[in-house]
């Protein structure tokens, strides 16, 4: 049998779960049980911390320490753009493929990658963008530049030919430094 976890030490976990509901402390407990959280307290903090993300999957970051978790949502592209196309939860069936039908702002687009600059291996910014424009594609929705709607792939090549301006944006330090220590 493996030995235990010291409970002293920080524990860093990443989760992928459903925003806004309480996980299965069942379905918790293989993942979280051998570092002595207890499910039923994490799916509590879980559910608190991902309330402004009701029915979209979002990556939380659980840190552990003395065996006190706590919760904190890990933004990524998809989930940022399905929160801001504004979709209500899933109403389809399980198992059935999800499409989302909608357009997003590109000063949204412009916004979600400001967000995720930190984390991008991108070397520069409209990089990033175009990051965010290949998740807005897998995604399935359309985004709306100056008044006129195309798909994903029609406005990265518009900014990959410089018909669209990217203006520069560097992270600030102390949001850079932030994310490195999380």
């Amino acid at each position: 049998m493996p030995p235990r976890a010291d409970p002293n030490a920080e524990i860093v976990l990443y989760l992928r779960v459903k925003g806004g509901i309480i996980p299965a402390p069942n379905a918790l407990g293989p993942k979280i049980g051998p570092y002595g959280l207890p499910p039923k307290v994490v799916g509590e903090k879980i559910h608190e911390a991902t309330q402004g993300y009701k029915g979209i999957r979002v990556k939380v970051r659980i840190v552990s320490k003395n065996r006190q978790p706590t919760v904190s949502v890990v933004p990524t592209a998809s989930s940022l753009l399905v929160k801001a196309l504004g979709e209500g939860p899933r109403t389809i069936p399980k198992g059935q493929p999800l499409l989302h039908t909608g357009t997003v702002k590109f000063d949204t687009v412009l916004d979600i990658a400001k967000e995720l600059r930190a984390n991008s291996f991108a070397l520069k910014y409209a990089g990033t963008v175009l990051e965010v424009l290949g998740s807005a594609r897998s995604v399935g929705c359309k985004v709306e530049y100056k008044g006129t709607v195309y798909s994903p792939a029609e406005i990265t090549e518009m900014v990959k030919a410089g018909d669209i301006e990217i203006p520069e944006y560097n992270v600030p330090y102390q949001l850079a430094e932030e994310q490195e220590t999380e």
